[in-house]
């Protein structure tokens, strides 16, 4: 039979207590050619001797090489994913957090065999989201509206849903070395985040990201990008991959889409973040806002009542355009504003399309 090499890449950074639970997932995997690549981003505690070891009494003759590297100082995930896909030999490469857990033995094979199938470039499935002790099941993740997305085929519309956020995980998303050599390494302009911009960037250049319908990994809630200090480094690398990936091309496909909409009323859904954020924007153009929590209605914001998302179906479609103030639920509305017969760009944007084209506007 034929077994293309496939190389897991485990990388590490000061997370070292879960190194077992990770390994233990990689090490009884069925797939009959397997390269561990593990690339440790300079932790204090970290013991080469330790994880090559563990690997050796642990390993069956399906693990065909082994790499260990530390780096002498910390690079930040960016760079040290792409010294781990250099130093890695596989057609294929599946990226895992050393938090995380491939989900099933037969995760690898099942991957493989879909690469095999449909000479894709890059394929995400089902993350299966646990509590921090591995013990409770949380939830599946990407919902299926999301799916649906993906499914769809087309990188362009991708693109624009992943650009009011991201839900496909890059420790779930394996590729094909052909990925690489047609669209290069991760942007060493980013320092943490990897799959974000990573997706933007793909989808952009027209890159289909394909979807494997089973679960591929189990993944950690507290990981290692939880505390305050790297909250902000990710922040910039969100504000980064916006300006560098979505401005122009969500700009250009807006305003191509959007007809006459200064001619209509517009209604608010929801009043915080982007909201409060952009008030100059959009304050003088609210008629009154809608909510889906309750405990917000009859309530007043800057003089504006708040309804339930109902109130619009006693106005006249063709006379107001809902401004969807929250990007992290926007598929979410999306989905019940569809069912209420409006369509996105028609009746219903997400405010970050606004003021985007608004900002490349006057940028003209």
């Amino acid at each position: 039979m034929d077994f293309p090499l496939i190389s897991i890449i485990v990388l590490s950074y000061n997370n070292l207590k879960y190194y077992k639970d990770c390994l233990d997932s990689v090490l009884m995997q069925n797939y009959g050619n397997i390269e561990i690549v593990f690339s440790d981003d300079s932790s204090e505690k970290f013991n080469k001797s330790n994880i090559l070891d563990y690997i050796n009494d642990n390993k069956n003759d399906n693990i065909k090489r082994i790499t260990i590297n530390q780096n002498d100082n910390n690079l930040g995930i960016i760079k040290n994913y792409n010294k781990a896909i250099r130093l890695s030999k596989g057609e294929y490469i599946f990226y895992i957090g050393l938090d995380d857990m491939l989900y099933d033995e037969d995760v690898i094979s099942d991957v493989v065999d879909f690469f095999k199938e449909t000479d894709s470039y890059i394929v995400t499935g089902y993350r299966a989201i646990y509590d921090q002790k591995m013990k409770n099941y949380l939830k599946i993740l990407p919902r299926n509206n999301e799916k649906e997305f993906i499914q769809k085929g087309d990188p362009g519309y991708l693109h624009l849903k992943l650009s009011r956020g991201n839900f496909i995980a890059g420790s779930c998303t394996p590729f094909s070395r052909k990925l690489i050599q047609k669209y290069g390494y991760l942007d060493e302009d980013y320092i943490l985040l990897e799959d974000y911009p990573r997706y933007l960037s793909l989808t952009r250049q027209g890159c289909k990201i394909d979807f494997i319908e089973r679960k591929l990994i189990k993944y950690r809630l507290g990981g290692i990008t939880t505390n305050n200090q790297k909250n902000e480094v990710l922040k910039k690398d969100i504000a980064k991959a916006s300006e560098k990936e979505v401005g122009d091309f969500v700009s250009q496909f807006f305003q191509s889409k959007i007809k006459n909409i200064e001619e209509k009323e517009m209604i608010g859904w929801g009043a915080i973040g982007g909201y409060q954020d952009n008030k100059e924007i959009f304050s003088s153009k609210i008629k009154y806002f809608i909510d889906s929590d309750e405990s917000k209605y009859k309530s007043l914001i800057d003089n504006k009542e708040v309804y339930s998302p109902k109130k619009i179906l006693e106005e006249k479609k063709e006379e107001i355009f809902v401004v969807v103030f929250s990007r992290s639920h926007y598929n979410e509305i999306s989905l019940i504003l569809d069912s209420y017969g409006f369509e996105e760009f028609e009746n219903y944007c997400c405010f970050s399309d606004l003021v985007i084209s608004k900002q490349r506007s006057k940028n003209q």
